[in-house]
């Protein structure tokens, strides 16, 4: 679809904030139980923990013999994760969880309440990680950054949310990608290119080293993504058909593409980001109810003491968690709300990539030869 006009308003919705925090507090109260109900793995968070407090000691968490195994956040990340070093795992689970609540309440994005009552999300909640916490906090600063574009306060805003999205860059490298593009924001992330690249020049190569040559044992053993599980060339071709299938929110199609086209995954949030694009609440019960038959078949116990529990058990969670990616990216694409877009405007003038707009854009490219 090609429109004449470039829009004025913001990406984000132009929404209630007391909305979000009406979202927050219900999810204070949601998390909270579910922290004293579910069990919290601390194994990641404490191998955070150990490489914040290197970097804050002047140490390469991933110098050459001294690698500290399992720390694969990128160095800038201790100006926002010094906080880890004198709070829990549960807190970030909390923190992170009602993020994610106001995120929905803010965005209206209901389907994706449905998320929190499937595995993907207790999957989440017992490995103690950040990845809510990154999402939830990283989004909300961007587009409360979008709503003051051009004012110092959004700048700020953004720059914090750029660096607190990119942390977890295997999920969210797309929705900066998307917004930068999109939003022409060149300000704000070449302040953040400087701010969060130049005092860790020195640490940059070692860590590109240790992630690209040890991954993480779970994504060796599981794919987590389509890219991970097919290859490159499937991955692109389904990564084309969800762009031009429907008009899409920046974040949303960001966590689309993180499910479908990241080499490492990010389980979970993915999820949450595309089923934010289905347009109709009705879906909830069929997410829910295709989790709990899918957790039949793949959330089951090793059948003796002496099988290797992650050997076993992570071909099974790559299972699980790519198949609700799919179910999302169909429900997604069949299910659209109608007021969502992309606008390509500074890639293509005005080009809104569906499937409507696809002859319109090869118009547009052949006219420009």
């Amino acid at each position: 679809m090609i429109s004449p006009e470039t829009s004025k308003k913001s990406i984000s919705d132009l929404t209630d904030p007391i909305r979000a925090l009406y979202g927050f507090l219900f999810g204070v109260l949601v998390m909270g139980a579910f922290i004293h109900v579910f069990q919290i793995n601390t194994f990641d968070f404490e191998n955070m923990q150990r490489g914040v407090r290197l970097l804050f000691q002047g140490a390469n968490p991933w110098e050459e013999g001294q690698v500290i195994p399992h720390f694969y956040n990128p160095p800038h990340s201790i100006f926002f994760l010094w906080p880890m070093l004198f709070l829990s795992a549960p807190f970030f689970v909390w923190l992170g969880g009602t993020l994610l609540f106001g995120l929905v309440f803010y965005q209206k994005c209901w389907v994706s309440l449905a998320w929190f009552l499937t595995n993907s999300a207790l999957y989440l909640f017992a490995t103690g990680g950040i990845d809510m916490f990154v999402i939830g906090g990283g989004l909300l600063l961007l587009l409360a950054g979008d709503q003051l574009f051009a004012k110092p306060t959004g700048i700020v805003l953004r720059v914090l949310a750029y660096g607190l999205l990119l942390i977890k860059p295997q999920g969210t490298v797309f929705i900066v990608f998307l917004y930068l593009i999109l939003r022409r924001d060149w300000i704000a992330g070449l302040l953040a290119l400087l701010l969060y690249g130049l005092p860790f020049l020195r640490l940059y190569p070692d860590w590109l080293r240790v992630i690209l040559s040890q991954p993480p044992l779970s994504q060796t053993i599981a794919a987590h993504t389509l890219y991970r599980k097919f290859g490159p060339i499937l991955a692109s071709i389904i990564a084309v058909l969800v762009i031009v299938s429907r008009r899409w929110r920046f974040w949303q199609l960001g966590g689309a593409l993180a499910g479908i086209l990241s080499p490492y995954g990010m389980p979970g949030i993915p999820i949450f980001l595309t089923l934010g694009a289905i347009g109709r609440i009705s879906a909830i019960p069929a997410v829910v109810i295709f989790s709990a038959c899918l957790s039949l078949l793949t959330w089951v116990t090793p059948p003796s003491p002496e099988t290797d529990f992650y050997s076993f058990v992570n071909p099974l969670m790559s299972i699980y968690h790519l198949s609700m990616l799919g179910i999302a990216l169909i429900l997604a694409c069949l299910l659209p709300e109608k007021s969502t877009e992309i606008e390509w405007r500074g890639v293509f003038p005005g080009v809104h990539l569906t499937w409507p707009g696809v002859k319109n854009l090869v118009k547009w490219l052949v006219s420009i030869q």
